[in-house]
């Protein structure tokens, strides 16, 4: 079910697509479009199996005055306007996305409404010192934000430098157990997010009398100080090389379980 956003502040902006009304919701600063709209622009005619195929975050209820009173209506925010515009086969759906891109969007950001006719002089001098007001105090909030976490995070660099040496390196099971998760979601979570890659080759294997598919994992050079290859010598050659096993180092245990967290994944 989607969620309702009708008790935050809002503003009900109306614009024309050429012979089409689109009513745009600013809440909070960001537009939020009528899906209705948007398919009668782009030749929809099902509004509810559009709206069914749309992620819960980035659609929701809101009411509106409509000519026959007010409805319940489904908006979606500008993440989920692309996602319509994009899975529409429409010759339209291109000019549609561009207009908005190049013309609505830009508008809203700097004036908090859609203008036919951009300001200019005094009016747009002082929406530049407004913007330039916004950035300032976006970046203080941004270097508070980051004080407060390296405070968080103090203790755990302190015990790490102090009681755990450099060569202490943790299996790659052994860190998906002690965040919650199966080593087989862990490897996948790393692999998606690029921190990590894996390699496939074929073995002859004589107990089975079959090939066996083997893997390797590899860390991207960004992410070398997480991740360490420690050298298997006594496994079969994998594509001629040296085969390894990918463990973590102190540090890449901490990014990890930091980086589960803001992924969703572990609690």
């Amino acid at each position: 079910m989607s969620q309702s956003i009708a008790t935050q502040p809002t503003a009900l902006m109306p614009f024309s697509y050429g012979s089409h009304a689109v009513r745009t919701v600013i809440i909070e600063g960001e537009p939020w479009f009528v899906l209705a709209d948007l398919c009668t622009v782009l030749s929809i005619e099902s509004v509810a199996r559009v709206a069914s195929r749309l992620d819960e975050g980035v659609r929701s209820k809101h009411t509106l005055e409509t000519a026959g009173g007010r409805q319940a209506m489904t908006i979606v925010s500008e993440a989920g306007m692309y996602d319509v515009v994009i899975r529409s086969d429409k010759a339209e759906a291109i000019a549609f996305r561009r207009w908005i891109t190049s013309e609505v969007l830009p508008s809203i950001r700097k004036t908090g409404s859609y203008a036919v006719n951009p300001p200019s002089g005094a009016e747009l001098m002082a929406l530049a010192v407004i913007e330039a007001q916004r950035t300032i105090a976006a970046g203080q909030a941004r270097v508070a934000e980051l004080e407060e976490q390296a405070a968080e995070d103090e203790p755990k660099v302190a015990y790490v430098d102090t009681f755990v040496a450099d060569g202490d390196l943790r299996l790659m099971r052994n860190v998906a157990k002690s965040l919650g998760v199966s080593e087989s979601q862990l490897r996948a979570e790393l692999v998606n997010h690029g921190w990590i890659y894996v390699e496939s080759s074929t073995r002859w294997s004589d107990s089975e009398q079959r090939k066996l598919r083997i893997f390797r994992y590899s860390a991207y050079a960004e992410k070398r100080d997480y991740f360490a290859p420690v050298p298997n010598h006594d496994a079969p050659r994998f594509k001629g090389e040296l085969m390894h096993t990918l463990k973590v180092t102190p540090a890449g245990a901490l990014a990890i379980a930091r980086a589960l967290k803001s992924w969703g994944v572990a609690a």
